[in-house]
């Protein structure tokens, strides 16, 4: 037996490099912990896997993420602690560090090359700075070093009351002849909430950031039969394709219902960006948690998170560059009803979207998810693909899965869900904004009337609101005049206008049907009238977009919507 006991203990050795203290005691017999003479439990023991991470080529401006598994083989808590790599400046002084028992931990490593190329004076050379980025949990340290173009092994050594353990890392600075690197951007598409038996589509952007070609490959999934289960969780993007390059955001048309914005949200690409004054977003949910994600940028502000009236973190959305985040706000929710509020301060932030955890995702089937192209070969130029939707055969329900890009620089997935929803659902109007000069035209058919928003010079300001079909119960016509001396449109449901003198408007006819008064799923659409020029102007944000500031005063509710 203690033969037996000296060689457990001399491979202990070999492998941890440390003596653990129960060498040399026996074991329990009953294949429990193992104990000391004097009864005690072993010691913690830190171990760390892989020894070593190889990064392979980076080049000017790209970057690649690896990870390391921290484990506790011992008993009772493992305290641990980075130690600064050797040659690396830290950006702000702190020092990284965590307990382990039972549950492993991650140590996450993002390194990437800046885009800034320094002479070197001694050689005359070029050095290029790098970035190493350390997380674990909700912590995290920066660090900075520079290096010629060549082959680099780096260490980082980890010190705990379990030991202390020393793993490499290593990779290649490519300088001017970069690899090729696939990027696939976004990583995420939501199609909404789509009627069975229809097509849609969404185009995504695919790129080379290294010099050689790249050559690459969609891989589409391959229906119910899949090994990989769906991704856990519904995403819902709040992008608006409609918002794209018009002068503030709205949610998409299936999002109307949830996602509420008030203050000053601008559009970024399709995506809300907080700017101005007390931009605030509220996002009703249903489930069992909630995961945001947010853009960070250069010069970004913060975000502050409250989960039913309930203060949760404030998160930093600076960076050094335009850089992808999430955190999870809460999990283990009571099943229902929810309300995640985001307020920005201090700057803008961009906020992507939500993954709401509790509703169970289904895989496709076979043919539902197409890529066109589905392969080509790219140099320095930005290639577009569009990710087709083919939701005939698809029963109402829930449905995610990845289409998975292969490449000689290397893979990515795209995660894509959408919803199909029951045939009986009800066909809303989207009623579209546009604006010039104080004069707000709504109009729920923009091709119609292009003639004559393009002779007058309106600007689109995107996607409004929802009215109902004509004959929906609890709704009735939602009527449009024009003052041309004004130059003011007004709206209301009301064929007589409602006590509104209409001396000099032109009746336009009804743009859809509104509702007179609530009912499930609608929000107010507020009037506000400016006294100074006599025009009105009508929106959903409770706060009115500002009005107030530009001389208008609060004129009522104009009726409920979607």
């Amino acid at each position: 037996m203690k033969r037996r006991l000296s060689l457990v203990c001399f491979f202990l050795v070999i492998l941890y490099g440390t003596v653990v203290p129960a060498c040399g005691h026996a074991a329990a017999a009953d294949g429990g912990e193992a104990r000391t003479d004097s009864g005690e439990y072993l010691r913690p023991v830190l171990s760390v896997s892989p020894r070593e991470i190889d990064f392979g080529a980076i080049g000017p401006g790209e970057g690649t993420r690896s990870s390391y598994l921290l484990k506790n083989l011992g008993s009772g808590p493992l305290l641990w602690s980075m130690d600064q790599p050797e040659g690396w400046s830290v950006f702000d002084n702190r020092k990284l560090s965590g307990t382990l028992e039972a549950v492993p931990a991650e140590l996450n490593l993002h390194l990437s090359s800046l885009t800034d190329i320094v002479e070197s004076p001694e050689k005359n050379g070029k050095i290029f700075p790098f970035q190493l980025t350390v997380e674990t949990g909700a912590r995290s340290i920066t660090l900075r070093k520079s290096f010629p173009a060549g082959l680099h092994r780096q260490s980082i050594r980890l010190s705990s009351n379990g030991g202390s353990r020393t793993v490499f890392f290593s990779f290649r600075v490519a300088g001017e002849e970069s690899f090729p690197v696939l990027d696939v951007q976004p990583l995420r598409v939501d199609f909404g909430v789509v009627a069975p038996g229809k097509h849609s589509s969404r185009r995504i952007r695919l790129a080379n950031k290294g010099r050689e070609a790249l050559k690459w490959i969609a891989t589409v999934p391959g229906g119910r039969t899949a090994a990989a289960p769906p991704p856990s969780g519904r995403y819902l993007s709040f992008r608006n394709e409609e918002s794209r390059g018009v002068a503030s955001f709205s949610p998409p048309p299936y999002l109307r219902d949830t996602l509420q914005l008030s203050g000053g949200w601008t559009d970024e690409e399709g995506y809300p960006l907080a700017s101005g004054e007390a931009p605030i977003l509220h996002y009703r949910f249903s489930g069992t948690g909630i995961l945001l994600y947010y853009i960070r940028i250069p010069g970004g502000g913060n975000l502050v998170l409250y989960l039913d009236d309930r203060w949760v973190t404030e998160l930093d959305g600076a960076a050094d560059r335009r850089e992808e985040s999430d955190f999870a706000v809460a999990a283990d929710l009571p099943d229902g009803p929810h309300v995640l509020t985001v307020a920005a301060k201090a700057g803008k932030v961009v906020v992507e979207g939500v993954r709401v955890f509790g509703p169970e995702m289904q895989k496709g089937p076979a043919g539902w998810l197409g890529v066109v192209p589905n392969q080509g070969k790219t140099t320095r130029e930005n290639d577009y693909l569009s990710i087709v939707l083919n939701t005939r055969s698809m029963q109402p329900g829930l449905y995610a899965d990845r289409i998975l890009f292969s490449s000689n620089g290397g893979e990515a997935a795209v995660e894509v869900s959408v919803e199909v929803a029951a045939e009986t659902a009800l066909k809303l109007i989207d009623v579209y904004r546009f604006s010039l000069a104080g004069d707000y035209l709504y109009t729920s058919n923009p091709q119609a009337e292009t003639a004559r928003i393009s002779a007058k010079g309106y600007r689109k300001d995107g996607l409004a609101f929802q009215l109902f079909p004509a004959g929906t119960p609890g709704t009735t016509d939602f009527h449009r005049w024009y003052h041309p001396g004004k130059g003011d449109h007004f709206y209301s449901h009301d064929a007589t206008g409602g006590g509104k003198p209409l001396q000099g408007y032109l009746y336009e006819g009804s743009i859809g049907a509104i509702a007179t008064s609530r009912i499930s799923g609608t929000r107010e659409l507020f009037r506000w009238f400016k006294p100074a020029t006599s025009t009105h102007f009508y929106t959903t944000d409770p706060a009115g977009e500002g009005a107030g500031k530009r001389g208008y005063r609060f004129d009522g509710i104009a009726g409920f919507v979607r």
